[in-house]
């Protein structure tokens, strides 16, 4: 199994100057895939999605999918889950032991993500993973127009797209926010 990089959130060095995701499903028959979140991240959820990734819950905080992957989410726990991970580039991957939304990401580390009963990383060592990042594509670039999709309409995943879903998930969560207080 090769490795498939996210240039979507890739510096122009093939750097990254925030937090190395890594997404293995090769478990479920995908890939092992690299990105980048530029910058900050407040938490291990957002840093996945600021990556190129698009996550799926199956219900508030339960994170079930990443990419559609395994698709469907699992109705009921079947001994496997996307287990969490972190790592300083030179270090080993350490399970965490709090959810992506209480995890806060330090810029220049690595997050990982595998889906299985939790005992084993990312099939990757840290230090190939942060060598692994993609040049990035001419698109990566480019400034999208991001409008917040509707109720009825559902955010896919492709590189092209990454930074446009983001900016329409983040939109969604403020409007979302907005509506909490409100009520």
């Amino acid at each position: 199994t090769g490795i498939a990089g996210s240039a979507a959130a890739t510096a122009a060095t093939g750097t990254c100057d925030g937090v190395i995701v890594v997404v293995d499903s090769t478990d479920l028959g995908g890939e092992l895939n690299v990105g980048c979140a530029e910058g900050d991240q407040p938490t291990g959820r957002n840093a996945l999605v600021a990556a190129g990734f698009v996550a799926t819950d199956s219900q508030p905080g339960f994170l079930c999918a990443i990419n559609s992957m395994p698709d469907p989410c699992p109705e009921t726990f079947d001994g496997s889950f996307w287990s969490y991970w972190y790592s300083t580039p030179d270090g080993e991957w350490t399970s965490y032991q709090v959810g992506a939304d209480s995890s806060t990401p330090a810029t220049g580390e690595l997050e990982g993500w595998r889906y299985n009963d939790g005992a084993t990383p990312p099939g990757i060592a840290p230090a190939d993973a942060a060598a692994a990042l993609p040049e990035p594509s001419p698109e990566a670039s480019e400034t999208p127009n991001a409008s917040a999709p509707g109720a009825d309409e559902q955010v896919t995943s492709s590189p092209d797209g990454a930074a446009e879903r983001l900016a329409s998930q983040n939109l969604m969560l403020i409007l979302t926010s907005v509506g909490f207080i409100a009520v």
